[in-house]
């Protein structure tokens, strides 16, 4: 399931990529960019921790999972941030106003959720010793993030799929309603199973595990 996971995931940041290879200026790199960060690294550092037991592959070790996601994390928000800049100064070189639709008004708000959240997790990862000290349980901080950043990244499907609704990505469909829709369906769907499959993950690493232990 994995792997299943993986494809659709690289599909999704292959597709935008090809789309907005050919535009003009800067934009290009918003719709690119942001899936690569959202779709393609945020996606794989929470898929990292799937508990996949149809894999054959050797299992990772807790820190190299850590390690890894956190490098995907770094990434994420690497690219997001070049994503936000380019469509910034795009909407600044037309005079036009900022986040005035849904995608734009919700898509800032997820891109400041993902600063907060990158950095919770660095600071979770670096102050273990210290958040003890305070008299704090790291394991309910970890489930905290943990959950923090599967709505962080529902949201952000959730964006992505009201960017299928601009102009810009209707351009570039054909003009039949009937094919527009069955494209914006499944590549919904695609998202709703990617946003899934990380809820799930979560589910099974401390739901699951936390009943189990009882």
């Amino acid at each position: 399931m994995r792997t299943v996971a993986t494809i659709v995931s690289i599909s999704l940041v292959l597709l935008f990529a090809i789309l907005s290879i050919r535009e003009d200026g800067i934009f290009k790199f918003h719709p690119s960019l942001m899936a690569v960060s959202y779709l393609g690294f945020m996606f794989q550092a929470i898929n990292i921790f799937s508990v996949d037991n149809t894999s054959r592959s050797a299992p990772i070790t807790k820190r190299k999972q850590i390690l890894i996601h956190s490098l995907f994390q770094v990434g994420s928000i690497i690219c997001s941030i070049i994503a936000f800049t380019a469509i910034y100064l795009r909407k600044e070189q037309g005079n036009k106003s900022h986040f005035t639709s849904w995608h734009g008004l919700i898509g800032f708000t997820v891109f400041i959720w993902s600063l907060l959240q990158s950095t919770g997790g660095l600071l979770l990862t670096i102050l273990q010793r210290y958040i003890r000290s305070l008299g704090l349980t790291h394991a309910k901080l970890r489930i905290y993030h943990a959950t923090s950043g599967v709505l962080l990244f529902t949201m952000s499907c959730f964006v992505i799929v009201l960017g299928l609704a601009s102009n810009w990505f209707k351009t570039k469909m054909p003009d039949e309603k009937i094919i527009y829709s069955v494209i914006f369906y499944l590549l919904t769907s695609s998202m709703l199973f990617l946003a899934h499959k990380c809820v799930e993950q979560v589910k099974a690493r401390y739901v699951k595990r936390k009943i189990a232990m009882k």
